[in-house]
């Protein structure tokens, strides 16, 4: 290579590491209340949030006998009387005969911020897991931040694994699922 050529190419990347360099430095910086309004969370005086988003909501069907009927019964099981945290467990209106079925534990989609085990778009996804694979599902509702601060979330999400099922097992438990299906 020339003189020339190594010149301009040292040239050419200083230039390009200076733009890069004054973009990061001039680029605008955003805030945290921005962030919030993205995400429809409005933040109050009072240090309290409110959240302008509606989304739908469904109510759990622990009897086949609803209109149109549904693929999978559900019922929301607490887990604690101190907790708003719940497990909606999914089970098939009509479970094979002589055959356990397995257990999924799912963790509904919104990064610990938005959404519901009970959002229309959650209970659907495990109503047709449970009846078409067919599985026992356990969905779990857990804290949401930035009202509750992590690890809630997290904390919830355990205690639906270890403490909720040491609950359902237990003697004395009463258990929707254990009805027949036709109830």
């Amino acid at each position: 290579m020339d003189q020339k050529t190594v010149a301009a190419a040292t040239f050419s990347t200083f230039v390009l590491l200076f733009f890069c360099i004054f973009q990061t430095i001039t680029a605008e910086q955003h805030t945290w209340q921005e962030a919030f309004k993205a995400l429809g969370i409005a933040w109050n005086s009072d240090g309290t949030l409110n959240r302008t988003i509606q989304i739908p909501m469904v109510s759990p069907t622990p009897y086949a006998d609803f209109e149109p009927a549904p693929i999978a019964r559900s019922q929301d099981i607490y887990l604690s009387p101190f907790s708003k945290a719940y497990v909606r467990l999914y089970i098939p209106v009509s479970p094979p005969k002589n055959r356990k079925l397995p257990l999924i534990i799912y963790l509904h989609g919104g990064d610990f911020v938005l959404f519901s085990a009970s959002t229309v778009l959650f209970h659907n996804f495990c109503n047709d897991i449970a009846s078409q694979f067919p599985a026992v599902v356990a969905s779990v509702e857990f804290r949401l931040a930035p009202e509750n601060r992590l690890p809630a979330a997290y904390d919830d999400a355990l205690n639906a694994d270890f403490d909720g099922w040491s609950t359902l097992i237990s003697p004395g438990f009463s258990c929707w699922a254990a009805a027949p299906a036709a109830t």
